[in-house]
């Protein structure tokens, strides 16, 4: 795939991505729950600056935007058709049979210290999106953080 085309659709893809991932945020942000004390220095350990600001929202399902042109980036980057979590700024949906799986609440806390890192939703898209395209969703840096700094917090299901 070409820079060229690559850039257009980031471009192009942007401004709906930012708008979708702002209102998930206010979502999640007035309808979840403080992190517990444990899972705030796990949130600290990975570099979530603004720890008491997160919120969790479990959910039967994580919501995807829908759109025809999303679900034509999530085909190119073989992004999950399904996911289990997702962080919003610093909201994280995470589904309700996940509850018990720190693993996960880790990976997604290190997408938010990313978002701090990049200074708000819309700079860590542009990385995100880039990453993805030019990478594809399990090759990207990004996702290579959040699942190494989960390894330590792997453990049997349900357990």
């Amino acid at each position: 795939m070409s820079t060229t085309f690559r850039t257009w659709f980031i471009k192009l893809f942007l401004p709906y991505a930012s708008w979708w991932v702002a209102r998930q945020e206010r979502r999640i942000l007035n309808e979840g729950v403080r992190l517990s004390e444990l899972e705030a220095s796990w949130a600290a350990s990975v570099g979530v600056q603004d720890v008491e600001k997160v919120r969790l929202l479990y959910v039967s399902v994580v919501p995807l935007p829908g759109s025809p042109l999303l679900n034509y980036f999530a085909d190119l980057i073989r992004y999950p058709i399904a996911p289990i979590g997702l962080a919003a700024g610093h909201g994280i949906y995470l589904s309700k049979e996940c509850r018990t799986d720190p693993s996960l609440l880790v990976h997604e806390l290190v997408h938010v210290a990313q978002y701090e890192r990049y200074g708000g939703i819309r700079p860590f898209l542009v990385e995100y999106l880039e990453e993805c395209f030019r990478d594809g969703y399990w090759n990207a840096e990004m996702e290579h953080e959040a699942r190494g700094a989960a390894i330590p917090y792997n453990r049997p299901p349900d357990r």
